[in-house]
């Protein structure tokens, strides 16, 4: 009998401590959740944009991207090969954080590269102010890429430069 009476105000005071706890654990249960949903949205929002490592990023054809700019080196803008002439039909604007646009360089012979066995041609080549970040904005007016493929993105690679020593004295 003695250990019954003792038991009975010992349940009562965990379940009492349980249901006051109740509400705030609910609470914060959920705040955490919401802060586990926001990292699980921003996480698949960054995997989504498709950077690649080496600072390169991706930008969809129609959408408008930021791009770090590194320290000692340019940028080129890279579409799939396979595009073809149709990749002529591409417009691009970078522009640098106080709106000026940047001065893109393109040759009449496409350098290519191989990327994950995709062959990639340098349309443009560009220049900005190292450590910063520049707006890059790609568009297919005629629309001959988006038609063909589901999710055209452009690739925008920084390329290192190397330095012009100071003439020797």
């Amino acid at each position: 009998m003695k250990l019954s009476w003792l038991a009975l105000p010992a349940l009562f005071a965990v379940t009492v401590a349980g249901c006051s706890d109740d509400s705030p654990a609910s609470n914060e249960s959920a705040s955490t959740s919401a802060v586990a949903a926001a990292s699980a949205a921003a996480t698949t929002t960054a995997a989504r944009d498709h950077d690649e490592a080496g600072g390169v990023v991706r930008v969809l054809l129609g959408d408008t991207k930021k791009v770090p700019v590194p320290a000692e080196a340019v940028l080129d803008i890279r579409a799939p090969a396979a595009w073809g002439q149709a990749a002529n039909g591409i417009r691009c604007t970078v522009t640098d954080s106080s709106g000026r646009n940047e001065d893109l360089r393109s040759s009449d012979v496409k350098k290519t590269e191989t990327v994950g066995g995709t062959e990639w041609m340098t349309l443009w080549t560009f220049s900005s102010t190292p450590n910063a970040d520049i707006t890059v904005a790609c568009k297919d007016p005629a629309s001959k890429i988006a038609a063909a493929h589901a999710h055209p993105y452009l690739r925008v690679v920084p390329r290192g430069i190397v330095p012009i020593p100071a003439p020797a004295r």
